[in-house]
C-alpha cells in the first residue's frame, strides 16, 4: 500500500483532518512558498490539500510552514496528479486527508539553510519517484 504524507500546520493527531485554505479560512497558506519553488500561480490550488509519497518532499513543506509537523495521511476523494511535480506519482492534490501518524511534530525552517532544503526538495523528489518504479498507479 502506498504512504502518504503532509507538511503544514502543526499539532494535529491521528484521526484529525487535514482541510484546505478555503475551507479552514486561513491566510497562512504555502502556495507562495510552492510558486517559489517552482509552483505555477494557476496550478497553485486552494481548494485542495497537497500529499506525496516522498517522506522528505513533505518534511520539505513542513519546513517552510513556521514551525510546521510532518504527518503520515491517507487522502480523501479523488485525487489529482500535480501538474507541478517534475517526478510523476509523487506529488498529488486531494479535497481533504487523514492524519494516519505524527512523523514530526516540529521541523524548523532554520535547522539548514534555505538552499539546502530546495537541494533536499530534489533528491527527495527524485528518490520518491524511483521508489514508485516506471508505470506503477499509486492512486
Amino acid at each position: 500500500m502506498t504512504r502518504y504524507f503532509h507538511g503544514g500546520v502543526p499539532g494535529l493527531r491521528p484521526d484529525d483532518f487535514v482541510f484546505p485554505p478555503v475551507t479552514t479560512g486561513t491566510d497562512r497558506t504555502l502556495t507562495q512558498y510552492a510558486q517559489e519553488l517552482g509552483a505555477s500561480a494557476e496550478h497553485a490550488r486552494t481548494d485542495h490539500v497537497y500529499v506525496t509519497t516522498g517522506r522528505d518532499v513533505a518534511r520539505v513543506y513542513a519546513a517552510f510552514y513556521p514551525d510546521g509537523a510532518l504527518y503520515e495521511v491517507l487522502p480523501v476523494g479523488d485525487m489529482t496528479a500535480d501538474p507541478d511535480c517534475f517526478v510523476d506519482g509523487v506529488s498529488w492534490s486531494c479535497p481533504a486527508a487523514v492524519v494516519v501518524g505524527v512523523v514530526d511534530p516540529v521541523v524548523l525552517l532554520r535547522d539548514r539553510s534555505v538552499e539546502s532544503w530546495l537541494r533536499l526538495m530534489e533528491r527527495a523528489t527524485v528518490r520518491a519517484g524511483q521508489a514508485i518504479g516506471p508505470g506503477v498507479s499509486t492512486a
